[in-house]
C-alpha cells in the first residue's frame, strides 16, 4: 500500500491533493487535528493531518519493507491474495479507528441507521469502507446519495454470500424451531401456495402434542384449506402417516416448539426425524429475536442438517439487520420470509433487493 500524509487546513483542500498524488483509488485512512509551529513557539495553529493511501502495487514497484514478509518465494499467487486479505485488514482497522466526526455527515447519518438496524459490526466495517471509497473524493454528496450507494452496496455483499436453493425437490419438509416463532401457521401459508399456485397435492403431519390447541391450530387450517392432517407422537406414527400420504406430492411436518437451547430436546427431534434422502428440514427463526440467540439455536442444531432458513415476524419489528447477518455468516439459503398473521397471503419470497428496501428504503432521520 502507498501511503502519504497530508498537512492542510481543510479537507476540501486535501481532496484534489489526494486526487492527483494517488489517483481515484486512494483511500482516506486517517485524519486528526495538530498545532503548527508558529513564531517562536506562539501563535500556533491547528491544521489537519490526513493519511491516504491506495492498495495498487504498480508493476516493477517493490512492496514496502513492512509488507515483504507477506510474500513467499515461488508462490506469487498466494503471495499475491494474502496481500490483498492483509490490506483489507489495514483499511478495516482505519475504518474502526475514524472518528465519528472524521466522516462525511451523510455517510455518518447512515451508519447510525445501520446501527439501528443492528448490522454486525463485521459487516458494517466492511460496507462503511465500501462507501468511503464511494463518496471521499466529493464532499457534495447529499444524505440521498449516500443512502442509494449503501443500498447498491448491501445488494451486491448479500449477492455474493446467498447460496441457492437446493434443486432436488422434497417430498418431506420438516419444519423446526423454538416456540413461538410461528411455526403452524407459516406451515399454512406454504401448504395454501403449493395447492393454489404450483397445483401440488398436499399432506400435513404435526408432531407438536406439547403446545395446547396446536394440534387443533393445524386441523383448523387443513380444513379451510382442504387438505388432510395426521398427527404423530412416535417414529412408528410417522412411518404410518408417510405411507397414508402415498399419493400426496408433497408432506409438510409440523414439530414441537422448544427450547432448542437445551441439547437433549435436539436429540429427541433427530429420534423423530426422518433421514431419507427426499426430507428436507427448514429452520424456522423470528426476526424478533436477538441475532445472538439466533446464532446459538443454529450452532446447536448443527447436529441436524438443515436445508433452508425461514424468518418469521417481520411484521412485527423495525429492525431488519439480522437477515443480512445471517445471509453473510452463514451458508443456509432463504426462501421465505413471514409478515403477518393472514394465510396465506403474509409470506413473501427473500431477494436481496427486498431486505435492502427492509433496511434502507425509508427515507433516514435526521
Amino acid at each position: 500500500m502507498r501511503l502519504k500524509t497530508y498537512i492542510v487546513n481543510t479537507m476540501a483542500e486535501a481532496l484534489p491533493m489526494i486526487k492527483k498524488d494517488l489517483g481515484e483509488d486512494a483511500l482516506i485512512l486517517n485524519t486528526k487535528k495538530i498545532k503548527t509551529s508558529g513564531f517562536l513557539g506562539f501563535f500556533k495553529k491547528e491544521k489537519l493531518e490526513i493519511t491516504a493511501g491506495v492498495d495498487a502495487i504498480l508493476p516493477g514497484k517493490e512492496l514496502p519493507t513492512n509488507m515483504k514478509s507477506l510474500t513467499k518465494p515461488n508462490n506469487q499467487e498466494n503471495s499475491s491474495a494474502e496481500l490483498i486479505h492483509e490490506l483489507k485488514n489495514i483499511k478495516q482497522f482505519m475504518i474502526k479507528q475514524m472518528k465519528e466526526e472524521d466522516l462525511p455527515e451523510p455517510l455518518r447519518l447512515v451508519k447510525k441507521h445501520l446501527i439501528a438496524q443492528e448490522i454486525a459490526p463485521d459487516i458494517l466495517t466492511d460496507l462503511l469502507a465500501k462507501l468511503m471509497a464511494r463518496v471521499e473524493f466529493n464532499t457534495d454528496q447529499t444524505l440521498e446519495s449516500v443512502q442509494r450507494f449503501a443500498r447498491e452496496e448491501l445488494v451486491a455483499m448479500m449477492d455474493s454470500h446467498q447460496c441457492d436453493e437446493i434443486s432436488q425437490q422434497p417430498e418431506i419438509i420438516c419444519f423446526i424451531g423454538p416456540t413461538g416463532v410461528g411455526k403452524t401457521t407459516t406451515i399454512a401459508k406454504i401448504a395454501a401456495d403449493y395447492m393454489l399456485t404450483k397445483d401440488k397435492k398436499v399432506g400435513l403431519i404435526t408432531a407438536d402434542t406439547y403446545r395446547i390447541a396446536a394440534v387443533e391450530q393445524l386441523k383448523t387450517y387443513g380444513s379451510i384449506l382442504n387438505i388432510p392432517v395426521k398427527v404423530v407422537e412416535s417414529s412408528a406414527d410417522l412411518t404410518k402417516a408417510i405411507e397414508d400420504f402415498h399419493d400426496c406430492d408433497i408432506i409438510l411436518m409440523d414439530t414441537a416448539g422448544r427450547n432448542y437451547q437445551q441439547t437433549q430436546y435436539i436429540e429427541d427431534l433427530k429420534q423423530l426425524l426422518p433421514t431419507d434422502s427426499k426430507v428436507q428440514i427448514h429452520l424456522v427463526l423470528s426476526l424478533t429475536a436477538k441475532y445472538e440467540d439466533m446464532k446459538k439455536i443454529i450452532n446447536n442444531f448443527r447436529s441436524i442438517s438443515m436445508d433452508e432458513l425461514l424468518l418469521t415476524k417481520k411484521d412485527e419489528t423495525s429492525s431488519s439487520g439480522a437477515i443480512v447477518n445471517l445471509i453473510c455468516h452463514y451458508d443456509i439459503p432463504i426462501r421465505y420470509i413471514a409478515n403477518g398473521q393472514n394465510v396465506p397471503d403474509d409470506i413473501m419470497m427473500l431477494t436481496s433487493e427486498l431486505v435492502a428496501d427492509f433496511i434502507l428504503g425509508d427515507k433516514i432521520d435526521v
